[in-house]
């Protein structure tokens, strides 16, 4: 029990001094976050604003029209509002994930954006599909390496659990002394 806990703090030792050496991004420090949300907030606003005001005269709504892009903008927001209370928990525990997290979550803001502006002017939308696929990109690059990461540590811990698990299945047991009957 007592090299269960020890690995257990070990192993929260060694994901602690990852995170000190973990590279800063600023765009993930408490003030950027909100503004992102805030931004977010505000062309999500005025671009369903724009798509009511399109669709005020017409007797169809986007959801008849743009079926496939408003099922897929209403997956990217709840994607969106799932990784934003992950990102929120992680950052309270001071996690290394936090930085994968808020990624995914900027990705499905971009999406969600982009999306809405395809039922407004596919011209738009065909245009800030190529700005959002240069983010795409980055946050992929970076996210990758920070899944790259998690995996090397992951496989580090299984192997050396593993390593322990086979020691101690070799390691010689005693056998209590029994009387002969």
């Amino acid at each position: 029990m007592k090299e269960r806990h020890f690995t257990h703090l070990s192993s929260k030792r060694r994901l602690q001094k990852m995170a000190e050496n973990h590279p800063p991004n600023l765009g993930f420090k408490g003030d950027s976050i909100i503004a992102q949300h805030v931004i977010f907030a505000l062309l999500l606003n005025t671009l369903s604003n724009q798509i009511q005001v399109k669709y005020q005269s017409m007797r169809v709504s986007p959801f008849d029209t743009h079926q496939r892009v408003m099922s897929t903008f209403l997956a990217a927001l709840f994607i969106y509002a799932t990784t934003s209370v992950a990102e929120v928990i992680l950052r309270t525990q001071k996690s290394v994930h936090q930085r994968l997290v808020g990624n995914i979550r900027l990705f499905a803001s971009a999406l969600a954006i982009i999306l809405l502006l395809m039922t407004l002017s596919l011209i738009v939308s065909c245009i800030i599909s190529v700005l959002w696929t240069c983010l795409f990109v980055k946050l992929a690059y970076e996210s990758c390496q920070d899944l790259c990461q998690l995996l090397s540590q992951t496989t580090d811990e299984v192997l050396r659990m593993l390593k322990k698990l086979i020691t101690t299945v070799r390691s010689p047991k005693e056998k209590p002394n029994q009387p002969n009957v």
